[in-house]
């Protein structure tokens, strides 16, 4: 089975190419045929723009034949065309396109009128486009243009800060990273708030499989007027992506490739040799008044100087502060003829990451064709291959915490120089001691994760009467992933179930989908004022997943992880499992009508019933209707000859719903579990249990947004200024949310519909064309998204639940640090209030005992801390006199107030200059990062912040080791500067106050500089365009985050906004060119 389908790939993927070279083939004999087949005479002409300045690089495109040329440096063109009336198109982005008539004029002068919306004028919307200036719901764009001019590494990278009311995250700086997109806060709260993935009209799990160089244009669809045709997958947004296609005119070659340097962009503060060895000499001391084995690895503190002009290790260099180099290289060859287009893409893309060991590798290969076999019937057909390997373990393997906190020295013998060899001493019998190294978990916790897809798509379009169309199309989707773990002898899973020896992994995930639809549409006039457009479709989707796992134990032990891999049978066979999911199932009815009279009044009314196999017999199918109006008022003639080019008022409402939880929670089902079952020694035995940790609720049911917006689009003085206002409120109801339930029932939750969440707010995006002449153009954009996250109601009588973010595990106290109210936003920080720390005024010193004794009406922490002069100290927020459960409020929100970007284009002649930056305002973080740096948690020679450095901590010795503790005075006087507890009284992982930092930034996203070379020049050598640029991203942020850096994951379920242990964002420089032949 498994080498039939081996061979079926292969003869797909051979198909595939002679497809590709059958197709370019075809399309260049029909431009041979067409050439040779005509008797041609040579023409002259000019392009200039309506100020008579001269466009270079114009694309004049015989219609008849496809065949065209562009300007030169002075807008004249020559182009050979056939004897009689000729039609040229004429078109230069930025203006209208025009077509020219050619009779018996030899020379031709072609004025073409600006036209700031041009690259807007098509909206990618469900299952079709329309003009923008007929659109009626809410929709934000980038061009492909847009995406052109900045070198990103992923599509994600190219939106960031460049659409009202769409935030994008990451989940750290790894180069294979999860992306997070929230389209308007979204509105569930426990399940997948990300929007749905359309590319070329087939949905996908994620944006990191499309190759940013392929992109023609990005339509975020934020309103149900626009999503409910997607119905169940609509209700958290639609993100629509179109690849580039060829365009008419000649075979055109273009080259893009850069290289980046990968830096890390910001480093920690931490203690010093001297300060480390001084605070871990206050801990010794504070436990033995004659530390003897710190006195011996470390010395006396009569011996501490050698440490201050000593530099000892920075982890944070060795583990993630080398500078890597990545690799980006995209070949795209592309033609069309009047009835056939191709457009073949390469992309290879090698990316470092700067954390040790890590790092990513993709290929994208990306084919499209478009043919016109028969005057009423077109083919098309679509192919994206995607190889990804994805090296390193992350933060899993390489802890960013092991990095802050390993020990700067090893003490004394950092220092310790053998004697040179003699007839009494031989250096080679010494006993030498192995320093560990953090950077040695790439190997001992190693991953390596990657695999391959392969989509293809097939439509076919038949128009049967005028204005009548039939499409029909088909697509498939094969996802292989897979996933190694090797686990070395100094690893706990090792120990666990290896006993000692190399452990390892493996996993194989076989994921195929397929896609059916039929689209009907019809447009009609009635009377020339009347424009009708009816679409009525139907869509089917399958999907499943097939998963191996097996495991390998005992191997040998100098053995390396790849070796490890192709010789499994080297250990004993462990595990062995396989699973395949339960069939997921959506069928699909929708419908749209749209309507507009005489261009001014427009309104759209779409329908959608989903049926879906995650719900119960009559509980699977939704319904999603929407509505929407749109009046353009800058049409009616009290606007006429204006300043006011452009006016739109619009209105919607509708409803989407969302069905994104796991298969088969109304019903029960039963596997073979892999644990150990009764049985003797080490062995396996299998035996059924539940398919679920849920207990089934057959009663699960649709969740459902209701989403109205109103919205304004404006342009003034012929769109030198533009721009859109939305305003919006969106209710989600229905919630699928896991229900806590009694034990006794056998499970502990189960899924549920319950509550509503509301998310409000206002968008508004402006676009200002500042100067425009031949030589030198600016142009700015800017865009502002405030919204408001509400909860407005949970299950039935409950108005609060409390969770736990577990980013301490079960350290963390209180266990369940986040809360989920009625009235408030998600994201609630739940903690304890910081209150400084115990002055030696707060206590009373028994002489006899050498006690602190604390005074009567000081708060008492000790359910906290031990009460003592440089403790932690907490606020009495109950006003009970003692610190407990009472004292716990909200310290934090995690979600921001607004966010959005602004920048500034320019161009100077050849050059081009662009800069973006990106904010976020309101949002707080929670540093995990700097609750480890500043106590004693987990604590084993760690390496603390400077925030408790000698200079701001409390202390107990002063710098000669002399003890304080029992001079009150001596130890109030000596600490009279201190602002900060001393971290050796803070032995657990706390939710408080002090760690709460506001994570509002600015940051400088990207910034360009490029210079395209003269026509003239590149022309002479048959290139068409060359540019060089450089761009640099991340280069400068403002902020008062301590951390990293703030644009942690604020988009995580009910606990975000958390920063512990994750991988650094990076700076990077890149270099790059542009070539098109």
């Amino acid at each position: 089975m498994k080498n039939s389908l081996k061979h079926f790939k292969a003869f797909v993927f051979i198909l595939f190419c002679l497809n590709i070279l059958s197709s370019a083939f075809a399309v260049e004999y029909i431009n041979f045929v067409g050439e040779v087949s005509s008797v041609n005479e040579k023409i002259k002409g000019q392009v200039v723009s309506d100020l008579g300045e001269p466009l270079i690089g114009a694309t004049i495109v015989l219609k008849k034949t496809g065949k065209g040329t562009i300007t030169d440096l002075e807008g004249n063109f020559f182009i050979d065309i056939p004897k009689g009336e000729i039609e040229l198109e004429v078109s230069y982005i930025g203006y209208k396109t025009q077509i020219v008539k050619v009779k018996d004029r030899k020379n031709i002068v072609v004025r073409l009128q600006e036209d700031n919306a041009s690259l807007d004028e098509v909206v990618v919307i469900g299952y079709g486009n329309i003009r923008r200036e007929a659109l009626t719901g809410s929709v934000s764009s980038i061009s492909g243009k847009t995406i052109s001019q900045v070198p990103v590494s992923s599509v994600a990278e190219a939106m960031v800060g460049k659409l009202a009311g769409v935030q994008i995250t990451t989940a750290d700086g790894s180069p294979d990273a999860d992306i997070m997109i929230r389209v308007r806060g979204g509105g569930s709260i426990t399940q997948d708030n990300s929007p749905l993935y359309i590319v070329d009209g087939f949905p996908v799990d994620n944006l990191k499989d499309i190759a940013p160089t392929d992109i023609e244009s990005i339509d975020v669809l934020k309103d149900a007027s626009s999503t409910a045709v997607y119905g169940a997958r609509g209700a958290n947004g639609v993100v629509n992506i179109t690849t580039k296609r060829a365009k008419e005119g000649r075979t055109s070659i273009s080259f893009n490739s850069y290289v980046t340097l990968r830096t890390l962009s910001k480093k920690l503060d931490v203690l010093d040799p001297y300060e480390f060895v001084l605070l871990q000499y206050e801990y010794a001391r504070s436990r033995s008044s004659e530390p003897t084995s710190f006195i011996d690895r470390y010395g006396d503190p009569s011996e501490f100087y050698i440490y201050k002009n000593y530099s000892g290790d920075d982890w944070q260099d060795e583990v993630m502060g080398g500078t890597s180099l990545s690799q980006y290289y995209n070949v795209t060859i592309s033609g069309a003829s009047p009835k056939n287009q191709y457009n073949l893409s390469f992309t290879h893309q090698n990316s470092p990451g700067i954390l040790a060991g890590n790092g990513l590798q993709k290929t994208f290969l990306n084919f499209k064709l478009k043919s016109q076999l028969f005057s009423f019937l077109s083919f098309e057909y679509n192919t994206r291959f995607v190889n990804t390997k994805t090296d390193g373990a992350g933060t899993d393997g390489v802890s960013v915490l092991s990095a802050l906190e390993y020990a700067p020295t090893q003490g004394l013998t950092d220092f310790m120089q053998l004697p040179p060899a003699s007839d009494d001493y031989t250096p080679e019998e010494e006993e030498y001691v192995t320093r560990y190294n953090p950077r040695e978990n790439v190997y001992q916790n190693w991953k390596q994760k990657g695999g391959t897809l392969f989509n293809t798509t097939a439509a076919l379009n038949l128009t049967i009467l005028k204005g009548l169309t039939f499409r029909t199309e088909f697509g498939i989707d094969f996802n292989n992933s897979y996933q190694k773990r090797f686990y070395g002898s100094k690893n706990s899973n090792a120990d666990r179930y290896s006993n000692g020896m190399p452990y390892v992994e493996l996993t194989k995930v076989e994921s195929p989908k397929y896609r059916l639809a039929n689209i009907l549409t019809y447009q009609f006039d009635l009377k020339k004022q009347h424009h009708f457009n009816l679409m009525l479709g139907q869509e089917l989707n399958n999907s499943q997943s097939l998963t191996n796992f097996m495991s390998a134990r005992y191997l040998p032990m100098s053995i390396t992880p790849e070796k490890a891999f192709d010789n499994m049978t080297l250990g004993e066979a462990y595990q062995t499992n396989s699973s395949k999911s339960t069939p997921e199932r959506l069928a699909s009815f929708f419908g749209r009508l749209m309507y507009d009279f005489n261009r001014r009044f427009y309104a759209t009314f779409t329908i959608r019933a989903d049926g879906s196999t995650k719900f119960a017999p009559g509980n699977q199918w939704g319904y999603f209707p929407a509505a929407s109006l749109a009046w353009r008022v800058s049409e009616e003639r009290f606007l006429k000859n204006t300043f006011v080019s452009n006016l739109k008022v619009r209105l919607s409402s509708g409803i989407s719903g969302n069905n994104r939880i796991a298969n088969d929670l109304w019903k029960s089902t039963y596997k073979l579990s892999s644990s150990k079952g009764p049985g003797w020694n080490e062995a396996i035995n299998s035996y059924y249990t539940y398919g679920s940790d849920y207990l089934p609720n057959p009663s699960l049911k649709w969740e459902k947004t209701i989403t109205n917006n109103l919205g304004f689009d404006f342009g003034f003085f012929n769109e030198k200024l533009s721009g859109t206002l939305d305003l919006y409120v969106n209710n989600t109801k229905d919630l699928l949310v896991p229900s806590s339930i009694p034990q006794t029932t056998g499970f502990s939750q189960q899924q549920t519909n319950v509550g509503e969440t509301q998310n409000k707010g206002i968008e508004l995006t402006l676009n200002a064309s500042l100067v425009r002449t031949r030589n030198f153009t600016l142009d700015a954009n800017f865009n502002v998204g405030i919204n408001k996250n509400k909860i407005v109601k949970l299950a039935s009588g409950e108005t609060l639940w409390k969770k736990s973010s577990g980013w301490a595990s079960t350290d963390q106290t209180p266990y369940e640090d986040y809360l989920v109210e009625v009235g408030n936003s998600v994201g609630l920080m739940y903690g304890y209030t910081n209150d400084g720390f115990y002055q030696v005024d707060d206590f009373d010193y028994n002489e006899v005992t050498k006690e602190y004794v604390l005074k009567e009406g000081v708060v008492d922490g000790s359910s906290l801390v031990t009460p003592y002069p440089g403790a932690p100290k907490f606020k009495d927020v109950y006003e009970d006199g003692t610190i407990d459960e009472k004292d716990l409020s909200v310290i934090g929100k995690a979600m921001p107030k607004l966010s959005g970007g602004f920048g500034l284009n320019a161009t100077c002649k050849g050059f081009d200059f662009s800069m973006f930056f990106n904010y976020t305002i309101g949002n707080d973080v929670y540093n995990g990062n700097k609750m480890h740096l500043v106590s004693w948690w987990r604590n084993s020679y760690n390496n603390l912040s400077t925030l408790v450095d000698s200079k701001h901590r409390f202390r107990y010795f002063d710098d000669e080791g002399n003890d304080l503790r029992t001079n009150p005075q001596l130890l109030k006087e000596f600490n009279k500067n201190a602002t900060i507890w001393n971290p050796t009284k803070m032995g657990s992982a706390y939710m408080m106050s002090y760690n709460v930092e506001d994570g509002s930034f600015l940051r400088l996203n990207t910034l360009t500089l490029g210079y395209t070379l003269p026509v003239y020049f590149t022309k002479k050598i048959g290139i068409s365009n060359l540019r060089f640029y450089f761009t640099g991203y991340n280069l400068w942020t403002l902020t008062s985050y301590s951390g990293y850096d703030p644009e942690v994951n604020m988009m995580n379920g009910l606990t975000l906004g958390i920063d512990s242990n994750k991988y650094p964002r990076s700076r990077t420089y890149t270099f790059g060119v542009n070539l098109t032949f």
